[in-house]
């Protein structure tokens, strides 16, 4: 769900997915629509300019009955799909759609997040954002005669989705010192010598 113009879990998530498919049911069965409002942020899987957003009280969906007979609401929910069907006396009605293309605006915000996990100085991308958009939506119905009996144009404005930066605090650790120590080792030769006297000759007789 969108809180605060960002994507978040919470409660109340998808209600909004049973609102944009009831006001396509009502939308595609001509009848009038008195009351819609788009999502802050663009989604892609909806119809382009045919969201509808609920937030009770204050932001609700609203369309009017004016077959002059009942009409019956039915939904269907199945593993990953959401259908919902308008069952009454048929109108015949036609219904013209004109969508215009969807503009943006400017760059995305650039949004920075320090990560201590990252070092000083390095820097990761964890989403691209989204630019602001707009676009609207022209809705001409016809009667089974062929008479123009309604001619509305919805509006749409999405904010900008900011990017992510995460940009590293960690300070690298500082280089140890080193203590050098020199070892001189001084080595002492002696020589001996040894002399021998010289034996003396006696004079012969």
């Amino acid at each position: 769900m969108i809180i605060n113009g960002e994507l978040k879990t919470g409660l109340g998530g998808g209600v909004c997915q049973v609102s944009t498919t009831v006001f396509n049911t009502a939308y595609e069965a001509g009848l009038p629509i008195t009351a819609r409002t788009n999502h802050a942020l663009y989604i892609s899987h909806y119809p382009q300019g045919r969201d509808a957003t609920v937030d009770y009280p204050g932001v609700d969906l609203r369309f009017v009955n004016d077959t002059g007979h009942w009409l019956l609401l039915r939904t269907f929910v199945g593993p990953s799909s959401l259908v919902v069907s308008l069952y009454g006396t048929p109108t015949h009605r036609r219904v013209v759609t004109e969508t215009a293309p969807l503009e943006a605006h400017g760059a995305p915000p650039v949004q920075r997040a320090p990560d201590p996990t990252l070092a000083a100085g390095q820097k990761v991308v964890e989403s691209s954002g989204e630019p602001a958009r707009t676009t609207s939506v022209r809705r001409r119905v016809y009667d089974a005669s062929g008479k123009l009996i309604a001619d509305t144009t919805w509006y749409s404005s999405y904010r900008a989705e900011p990017a992510v930066l995460r940009v590293g605090t960690k300070r690298k650790p500082k280089p140890k010192k080193t203590t050098t120590t020199t070892t001189t080792t001084t080595s002492t030769t002696t020589a001996t010598t040894t002399t021998t006297p010289k034996k003396k000759r006696l004079p012969q007789p």
